[in-house]
């Protein structure tokens, strides 16, 4: 392993996502059986993370949700961070940070984003420019073989290789990542009438994961049935945004979340049902909640001239957006050099 330089400061941004179709059938619950398909679209909110490995006195400064001044990498209480560090072989003597702007919590993605972000720091501070395709898969492996958390391929790959992305995922795991070609009408469409709302309620994805996890892995055959048939969406929604046909995309995503919200009555909570009855009411044609359920990012379509109306229906309901357009590139890691006089304080 190549030792993690403390001649440099690093810093490592990763996009985070917004799923279009096919989201859950990357769980390796339903995809090692069955195979999964998603087509997701990186966005311009991402995770950052600075990375020093040097502290005066040997100990560990990380500055994430909470700031902790620790002895050494293994009492750090963000798991991600302490297992990767952990992995690269970075125990102590380390200032670390990460910024994020988008809330956490909110189905976008960010735990990824975070991870990747901080892998690519990692590999930028050790002198390497690492894969995007094996920066995703490390990252995943650290959320599912390290933590046990039930969590699919999506997320990472979206991170890590950015854009509009169609990822085929094998029975043995493996992903088949292609780029989307998107014409100018869809990235339009994408970028001015699709919208997110923070619905004000942090959730609880891996309460809300582990249920479908448990359901697919007993081969509950509505759970199957249900997640056949957000595999089945991702065609049509695929030839939607590849053909320019933007207004099939706001029905197509009206019938992802009928289907899911069925998967388990933890997916939406009364406060989601009752924003998305608003937005129908103020020109939406379509939408659905980002991530597991249970809370976070409502993703609307709405149809052309409504914005207005539906956007000041959500902020007098308490329903915050967050503006956001596409993002074509993954993530990105830049290092600065330290000076000599740094280098002697050392």
């Amino acid at each position: 392993m190549t030792a993690v330089s403390p001649a440099v400061a690093v810093m490592c941004r990763a996009p985070m996502r917004v799923s279009l179709a096919g989201g859950g059938t990357d769980l390796p619950s339903y995809a090692s059986r069955f195979g999964g398909r998603v087509l997701t679209m990186a966005i311009d909110r991402f995770v950052t993370v600075s990375l020093l490995a040097r502290s005066f006195d040997g100990s560990v400064t990380a500055a994430f949700e909470e700031t902790q001044v620790t002895a050494g990498v293994e009492h750090l209480h963000n798991a991600i961070a302490r297992v990767a560090l952990h992995r690269h072989g970075v125990h102590s003597g380390l200032q670390i940070a990460s910024f994020t702007d988008a809330p956490s919590g909110t189905g976008l993605g960010s735990s990824a984003a975070f991870g990747v972000a901080l892998l690519g720091a990692l590999a930028e501070a050790e002198g390497r420019v690492p894969d995007p395709v094996r920066l995703a898969e490390d990252a995943g492996e650290v959320e599912r073989t390290d933590l046990r958390r039930p969590v699919g391929k999506q997320d990472h790959y979206a991170a890590a290789l950015g854009g509009v992305l169609l990822l085929d995922i094998d029975r043995s795991g493996r992903v088949t990542p292609a780029p989307v070609a998107v014409p100018p009408r869809t990235t339009d469409y994408l970028s001015h009438r699709l919208l997110v709302f923070h619905v004000g309620q942090r959730r609880d994805a891996g309460a809300v994961l582990d249920a479908q996890a448990t359901s697919t892995a007993s081969g509950d055959r509505g759970t199957i049935e249900r997640l056949h048939a957000l595999r089945a969406l991702v065609e049509p929604m695929l030839s939607a945004v590849t053909a320019g046909a933007v207004d099939e995309i706001g029905p197509l995503l009206d019938r992802q979340w009928r289907i899911k919200r069925e998967l388990s009555p933890h997916v939406s909570t009364s406060t989601v049902d009752r924003l998305y009855d608003l937005a129908r009411r103020h020109g939406a044609d379509g939408g659905r909640l980002l991530g597991a359920g249970g809370g976070g990012c409502l993703l609307v379509s709405v149809e052309e001239g409504r914005q207005p109306d539906l956007r000041a229906a959500m902020a007098a309901a308490g329903a915050h957006e967050i503006p956001f357009i596409p993002f074509a590139g993954g993530a990105a890691a830049t290092a600065l050099p330290l000076t000599s006089r740094d280098h002697d304080c050392a």
